[in-house]
């Protein structure tokens, strides 16, 4: 029954966002914490455009959006220029995630900075377990524009603070091993995600621009579901499915309840 009422909230979202007959992109990504291995998990995005606010929100109401959460993004969405709508399944439990993005807000920032790669708010993320609303969390993504690799690598490394340092190994690898198939490794867009009231905090590092299918970080992969202790086999049904597609986003750091994660999305 619990997996029934889970797979119904996942399909809302897409019975919502289809009634409204828009393009939308989709992002799906899996997530790795000790023992435990989570794929069902997605990103629908929408692009703002005039006379689509209201029908957004209303979206948003009937994915029972905590009330003070709808207040932030009736004030907020004006600003935004991508809305996304995100989903995570475990086999107990889920949560909704719609995050308001300010991406063409900050490049006009950025542009009349003197220092281009001073830190901007990026976007802002509500999210709630639908099954139990008093869990909930906002959550904020600060940009650190044209960063070179070097100091992103810090600034990870600052994340997991001396600690997990075989997890931050592995994520240097990664990072390492995509900027040498780029030009210009500076047009990484490096974010760092805080939520208040829990201790949360991460990195997300958007890795599309090099054009990599995930095959490409496989060993890497598998070395993070050793750490993790990830049955390799259980791994490979998913990896099987997905070796193909677009690497997209490495995220990692600290979750909610203090425990590190590792999570990749890619292109669907």
């Amino acid at each position: 029954m619990e997996k029934q009422i889970i797979d119904e909230k996942a399909n809302l979202i897409f019975q919502l966002l289809g009634n409204t007959n828009r393009e939308m992109s989709f992002e799906a990504s899996f997530k790795i914490t000790h023992k435990k291995l989570l794929q069902n998990r997605f990103i629908l995005a929408v692009e703002m455009e005039k006379n689509i606010e209201e029908t957004l929100l209303n979206i948003c109401k009937q994915m029972d959006i905590p009330d003070e959460y709808l207040e932030i993004c009736q004030e907020k969405i004006s600003e935004a220029n991508i809305l996304y709508f995100g989903f995570e399944g475990s086999e107990h439990s889920c949560l909704y995630k719609v995050y308001l993005d300010f991406w063409n807000k900050i490049i006009k920032e950025i542009h009349n900075k003197t220092n281009k790669s001073e830190p901007v708010l990026l976007g802002l993320g509500f999210k709630w377990n639908p099954l139990d609303k008093s869990k909930k969390a906002i959550a904020t993504y600060t940009c650190y524009p044209l960063l070179p690799v070097k100091i992103i690598l810090q600034r990870i490394a600052n994340i997991y603070d001396r600690h997990n340092l075989d997890t931050l190994q592995i994520i240097n690898g990664i990072i390492n091993h995509v900027a040498s198939k780029m030009i210009d490794d500076s047009s990484l867009i490096y974010l760092e995600v805080s939520e208040e009231n829990n201790p949360r905090v991460s990195f997300d590092i958007n890795l599309y621009k090099a054009n990599l299918p995930l095959q490409e970080i496989y060993p890497f992969l598998c070395q993070i579901c050793q750490h993790y202790s990830i049955s390799i086999a259980n791994f490979n049904l998913l990896y099987g499915k997905i070796n193909t597609k677009i690497l997209g986003h490495l995220s990692g750091g600290i979750d909610r309840e203090g425990n590190d994660f590792f999570t990749i999305y890619y292109e669907v």
